[in-house]
């Protein structure tokens, strides 16, 4: 008997609609999807006429078409001239072949060519228009060569027609039926584990012969069909036998997928008279199996954001153990000693590693301090708890993990050298002590230990949690002697890692060379060695006190030296400041281990909820990494936990730079997110490409399709039960001390 597997109408909110564009109208807004690169800012001539300058060698423009057919392509530009200048050439390039050729006028005019239909065929494509020249020289004549402009401009275009046709409405799903316009496709990712059939209780084509069927599995030729109103309602759709060899080899990891895409296109037509635009109304279409078919994961489960939600369950009977919290800003995993680093920089983290579960592909949830101590403190992410500005401080209603402690019978403490995580910014909340200042980690370490002794001498057999957030190495790189000295000693330029000095390499103000890169992480390495040194002369002091708590070593996110050519943090999601060192010694522990399974900052408050005796309730979108902390097999613990195949969601929404990530076992996806634009994504290969420098988007579009499917259904969760964070305003002290850490200028 078949099973429903998947219901496309309601699918059809996560499916990927794409639609022929009749007309790219430049300097509008509406335009800006299709621009792929090479376009300066919309802009306005006298005559009220939009257009935009292209720039640079190249300017392309993306174009989807949903039927072959001879394309006739018309256009409207004017050449950028100077005395002097040669004629305007443009070679038009169609997926990075010459087509043709236009010679442009000093005013506005219209010039068409024509893409054979051989070329023209379903799906997207590149238009690319290269100029003969490009910028205006300062000097023309017989003075030679001299500097271009720095704008670089060639030409400038009004607007690109694609054809004749006027291109039906957007396709949509409602009720029991999905519409599919002319001109336009649908596409459902879905993963696969046996056959499928694509059923419908009825079709009907108005000005359209019918709806074509594209099945694509990774790894296999894809299958077509086409269906019209006298088609038996019933399509099947293969899963071929996975291939020995390729993307979807048998080598993968537990969290690989299989991924599929099923397109449905509606080719060109003409309306009905009476019946409106042309296109197809498909009711009821869903896919069935065996029940073992490409059912999606079901990743719904209830994180209701009511703080009543939260609450932790009584004390175990055994003694709670009291923890301590170490949060470094801004380290990133790869010069730490535990995780391959060549130089001694951080022994006291190294020797705590080996007795300690080392969590080896730990990401962080923001690439900025303020979100991820959020999500640090509340087990949920960004896009719940709302933190995405400088003016945003934590909302009350959430449960905090001191505050969830403290119910647990703790006595808490927590420690910030941080401006962003700050009383006035909300994170003061459950602790029983909690102090801010803009002080080094020696100075953090002593009032640490100063509560410890008062706690001592008043509740001395009470549990303890303390947090201790200090900024080494976070810019400015001024690490103190003898670790400058040791680490640090051919940089004699006291300028070089100032946070001004950051900024101006990322903004190209001054230039970067390979020696201050290796410059710069020489004083970031000194600034690790003087944290790491501070931290294990706290835990020595904590063994001649006696104390002897359960220890966590994370950071709230990494920085970048020029690997995608900027500095800092907060630019981006990529590896250099999402993936952070995260270890849990448990108190007492001798023997050490290493766990690949993917984990998160979310992650961290139902696993000390946990190791304190409670639980953590509903609520929170991490999960308890305890499993992985007692398991003799980590690995066997993490499946069957569900932690292998866990989606993790990281986003920024900060300074104009909107951005999300996914991580799914060995994959990520990397997806900008800019108002009025087409998503920009890249996709990663963490394990045969840890660095992310091979963007696989290209190659794997159909992975690339049911990792972004996810990214919006994450997005969307979180969205239902997000709270709106709380404005909080920022005094002169505040933005003083905020600049200084370079996040104002």
């Amino acid at each position: 008997m078949p099973v429903e597997v998947v219901d496309l109408v309601p699918e059809f909110r996560y499916a990927e609609v794409k639609h022929e564009r009749s007309l790219i109208d430049l300097g509008t807004p509406s335009a800006a999807a299709a621009l792929v690169g090479g376009w300066s800012w919309n802009e306005t001539d006298p005559a009220g006429n939009s257009f935009v300058w292209a720039v640079g060698p190249r300017s392309e423009v993306e174009v989807f078409l949903a039927w072959a057919r001879d394309l006739e392509v018309r256009t409207r530009c004017r050449a950028f001239r100077y005395p002097g200048a040669p004629p305007q050439v443009l070679g038009v390039l169609w997926d990075g072949v010459e087509i043709a050729s236009l010679e442009l006028d000093p005013a506005f005019a219209e010039r068409q060519f024509v893409v054979p239909a051989e070329r023209a065929t379903p799906g997207n494509h590149r238009l690319g228009l290269v100029p003969a020249y490009f910028g205006r020289p300062e000097v023309t004549g017989d003075a030679g060569p001299a500097p271009r402009h720095p704008r670089k401009l060639s030409f400038a275009c009004e607007w690109i027609a694609l054809g004749d046709d006027s291109i039906a409405g957007g396709a949509r799903g409602e009720g029991e039926t999905l519409w599919i316009p002319e001109a336009s496709e649908v596409s459902f990712f879905l993963e696969p584990e046996s056959d499928l059939d694509l059923r419908w209780e009825s079709i009907a084509p108005r000005g359209v012969d019918g709806l074509d069927v594209v099945w694509e599995v990774e790894g296999a030729a894809p299958v077509t069909a086409v269906i019209a109103q006298e088609s038996d309602p019933l399509l099947h759709l293969p899963l071929p036998p996975v291939r020995e060899r390729g993307p979807v080899a048998a080598d993968r990891d537990p969290a690989s997928v299989r991924p599929a895409r099923l397109t449905l296109r509606a080719a060109g037509g003409v309306a009905v008279f009476g019946e409106g635009e042309a296109g197809v109304v498909l009711r009821r279409p869903r896919l069935t199996g065996d029940g073992r078919a490409g059912r999606l994961p079901d990743r719904t489960a209830d994180v209701s954001s009511a703080a009543g939600d939260q609450t932790a369950a009584a004390v175990d009977e055994e003694k709670p153990e009291s923890i301590l919290l170490w949060i470094v800003d801004t380290l990133r995993v790869d010069r730490l000693g535990f995780h391959g680093h060549g130089r001694p920089v951080s022994p006291n983290f190294d020797a705590l590693a080996e007795r300690s579960t080392v969590f080896e592909r730990a990401v962080a949830q923001s690439s900025w301090t303020r979100p991820t101590v959020a999500t640090l403190l509340t087990g949920v992410g960004p896009e719940r708890h709302g933190i995405r500005e400088l003016n945003h401080g934590l909302e009350g209603s959430f449960a905090t993990l001191p505050e969830r402690l403290r119910e647990l019978g703790y006595v808490t403490a927590g420690f910030s050298a941080n401006a962003n995580v700050t009383a006035d910014t909300g994170f003061e909340q459950g602790f029983d002590r909690f102090e801010y200042g803009a002080v080094d980690v020696d100075t953090l370490a002593r009032w640490a230990l100063d509560w410890l002794d008062q706690v001592a001498a008043e509740t001395p057999d009470q549990p303890f949690f303390l947090m201790v957030l200090s900024v080494e190495p976070h810019a400015s790189f001024d690490p103190a002697e003898p670790f400058r000295e040791r680490f640090a000693a051919g940089v004699q330029d006291r300028g070089l890692g100032t946070v001004e000095h950051m900024r101006a390499l990322s903004n190209r103000r001054i230039p970067s060379t390979p020696e201050v890169v290796d410059q710069l992480f020489l004083l970031y390495d000194a600034e690790i060695a003087w944290n790491d040194h501070v931290f294990g002369e706290f835990r020595r002091e904590l063994d001649s006190r006696g104390r002897n708590p359960s220890i966590v070593v994370v950071s709230d996110h990494g920085e970048a030296f020029e690997e995608r050519g900027v500095f800092g943090h907060a630019w981006d999601l990529h590896r250099e400041v999402l993936d952070i060192p995260f270890l849990i010694h448990r108190s007492g522990q001798d023997e050490g281990r290493r766990v690949s399974v993917p984990v998160q900052q979310a992650d961290l408050l139902p696993t000390l909820i946990e190791i304190a005796g409670g639980e953590a309730g509903q609520g929170i979108e991490g999960d308890s990494l305890l499993p992985l902390l007692d398991a003799a097999s980590v690995a066997t613990a993490g499946e069957s936990e569900g932690l292998a195949d866990r989606l993790l969601l990281s986003t920024m929404d900060t300074f104009r730079r909107p951005a999300a990530s996914l991580v799914r076992g060995r994959y990520k996806l990397i997806e900008l997110r800019r108002a009025g634009h087409a998503p920009s994504r890249q996709l990663f290969d963490r394990t045969a490409d840890p660095e992310e420098l091979h963007d696989l988007a290209a190659e794997r579009p159909l992975l690339l399709g049911v990792m972004a499917r996810h990214l919006r259904e994450q997005l969307e969760l979180a969205a239902g039960s997000a709270v709106e964070a709380v404005e909080v305003e920022l005094d002169e002290d505040t933005r003083r001390r905020l600049q200084a850490l370079g996040y104002i200028e």
